[in-house]
Formats: C-alpha cells, sequence, structure tokens
C-alpha cells in the first residue's frame, strides 16, 4: 500500500502525476557516486516514500529546480 503523503481524497496528487510523467519520458544512462552520509539518506526516503531510488533523486533534482525557481526545461532535440 502506497504511503498517505502520496494519497489524496480525490485520487492522483500532483506527486503521484509527476511520478507517472517520469515513467514515460526517455532517460539517459549515467554513472553517480554518492557519500555513505547520502546514501543514508536515500534509504530513509525510500523507507518513508516507498519509492526507488531513482525516483527519490529525479524528484529532489526537480524540488530544487523549483525552489530556485527554474523553469521546467522543454523537450530537447536528441543527439544521434
Amino acid at each position: 500500500m502506497a504511503p498517505s503523503l502520496l494519497l489524496g481524497n480525490d485520487g492522483q496528487t500532483p506527486l503521484m502525476q509527476e511520478l507517472t510523467v517520469m515513467k514515460n519520458e526517455q532517460l539517459k544512462a549515467t554513472t553517480v557516486r554518492f557519500t555513505d552520509s547520502d546514501l543514508r539518506l536515500i534509504d530513509s526516503l525510500q523507507e518513508k516514500l516507498g519509492l526507488g531510488m531513482i525516483h527519490i533523486i529525479r524528484l529532489a533534482i526537480r524540488r530544487l529546480a523549483e525552489n530556485e525557481n527554474l523553469l521546467p526545461s522543454t523537450s530537447v532535440p536528441r543527439k544521434r
């Protein structure tokens, strides 16, 4: 069962809608290294929210961008 944070009375919350959008986006593979402290924070968020590591990281990036008043990027043509 999803945590109550993700569920609203009217169905999907903005967080759930954002997760749905994330699943449909094109992904680019990359390697990231985390400190032990970062991993502990990610683990805590995973337990609390019931989300995977990638979703936690992507949500954190989006929230930081919102806090910094950055506009969401539009679709960028992919290099081939």
